[in-house]
C-alpha cells in the first residue's frame, strides 16, 4: 500500500493521509492554529469551524480532492453552546453536498483555547 503523506513536515503525526490504490484521503483533526502555532480566535467557535475548514480543504487540495468528496467528518466540541454556530459554518461550506457527520463533546482539545477539532476522510 503507497501512502503520501500531505499538509507540512515535522508533526508528530500526518495532517492528511492519500492511500494510494484505495483512493481515500483521511484527514487528522484539525484544530484553529496558524503557521506559528498560535490559537486563531481563542474561545470562538464558528470562527475556529471556519478556520479548520479552511485547513482541511487545503490538505484536500494537496491530495486532488475537494470537499464534494468528504463523506465523513467528525467535530469534537469542548462546549455544545457552540453547536449552532458549527453547524450553521458546516452547511455553509458542504452545502447540498451532506457527508456523514459526528459531533462529539470532550471536556478539552490538545491545545488550550481551541473549542472544535475537525477530522475528514474523503473519497476520490
Amino acid at each position: 500500500m503507497m501512502r503520501e503523506i500531505l499538509g507540512p513536515a515535522g508533526a508528530p503525526f500526518a495532517q492528511g493521509l492519500k492511500v494510494a490504490g484505495q483512493q481515500l484521503i483521511f484527514i487528522s483533526g484539525q484544530l484553529a492554529v496558524d503557521g506559528q502555532g498560535n490559537v486563531v480566535a481563542p474561545n470562538d467557535m464558528e470562527a475556529q469551524a471556519r478556520h479548520v475548514f479552511a485547513s482541511i480543504e487545503q490538505l484536500l487540495k494537496e491530495g486532488g480532492a475537494t470537499m464534494k468528496n468528504v463523506v465523513k467528518i467528525t467535530a469534537f466540541v469542548t462546549t455544545m453552546d457552540g453547536y449552532a454556530k458549527y453547524g450553521a459554518v458546516r452547511r455553509e461550506v458542504f452545502g447540498d453536498h451532506l457527508p456523514a457527520s459526528s459531533t462529539v463533546g470532550v471536556s478539552s482539545l490538545v491545545v488550550p483555547g481551541c473549542v472544535i477539532e475537525i477530522e475528514a476522510v474523503a473519497v476520490l
